[in-house]
């Protein structure tokens, strides 16, 4: 069992039950206590829960991840905003004139259609709204927007797909923000209906790209979309660990890491 999978299984234990114990985990597991007492660790500073003497209980206090996920697509917006202007405004350089691609929901995508803005003759493939109104100002980009139940926080159409509904879909690039990145696992998503949706969007196309600050390679979330070794490239910032890094090198991905500026009271206070 691959730890995302464990991790998916004790949260939902968690939240039926409203606590576990690294005894009984092990032995459901047939893990070491050592391995689930890291679990715990790392959920923990995930926000998703508390550790006690033995074991853990649910967290009530909200925090990292869990505050992100919780907060209005315009406070989305404002977190790593540098980091996230810097990922988008790389990846424009991948896309050139006239190219077709898909594009997914939320924040950091929003920000990469505002960087695709003076980009000519594109065609655009999107469950984003966000996305498409910030390209809308582009006469010649040509967008069309699927079809789906509105999430309001990701400004989104979502779709439970089957095997017909993006049959017809086949744009050579795909270009996606994800909720997490676990290397030794792939991209993930905290809803399992936008995982089924984003699997069925890289199936439909060539070329996978990741925009993902590296905020995304600690959050967690239980709904793999596919395995990393269907992820051609992923665009991150600087503040990428060096073991998720050398993770991601040895698998063969394509990793582009890109600086972002500092905020100006940063700068001000180091001038």
């Amino acid at each position: 069992m691959i730890k995302a999978e464990r991790w998916r299984d004790i949260l939902q234990i968690l939240n039926g039950d409203g606590a576990v114990s690294v005894a009984e985990m092990a032995r459901r597991f047939g893990l070491s206590t050592m391995t689930i007492r890291r679990d715990l660790i790392e959920l923990q500073q995930q926000g998703l829960l508390a550790r006690t003497h033995g074991g853990a209980v649910l967290d009530a206090a909200m925090h990292g991840y869990a505050r992100y996920e919780s907060g209005t697509f315009e406070d989305r917006l404002k977190v790593q905003a540098a980091q996230k202007r810097a990922i988008a405004e790389r990846a424009a350089q991948l896309v050139s004139d006239g190219d077709s691609l898909l594009i997914n929901a939320g924040s950091t995508m929003t920000v990469f259609a505002q960087a695709l803005r003076q980009h000519r003759n594109l065609h655009v493939v999107t469950n984003g709204l966000t996305v498409a109104l910030e390209l809308r100002s582009n006469a010649s980009t040509e967008i069309f927007v699927l079809p789906g139940m509105l999430d309001r926080k990701k400004m989104s159409t979502v779709l439970q797909p089957d095997g017909r509904t993006f049959a017809d879909l086949r744009p050579p690039s795909a270009f996606l923000g994800v909720v997490g990145v676990m290397p030794d696992a792939g991209p993930m998503m905290a809803d399992p209906v936008e995982a089924a949706m984003n699997r069925a969007f890289i199936e439909a196309c060539d070329e996978i790209t990741l925009l993902v600050d590296s905020s995304k390679f600690s959050a967690q979330a239980v709904h793999r979309i596919v395995p990393m070794d269907q992820i051609d490239r992923i665009i991150t910032d600087d503040g990428i660990g060096d073991e998720d890094r050398d993770a991601i090198v040895a698998q063969g991905i394509d990793l582009i890491v890109v600086s972002a500026p500092l905020p100006a009271e940063e700068r001000e206070a180091l001038s």
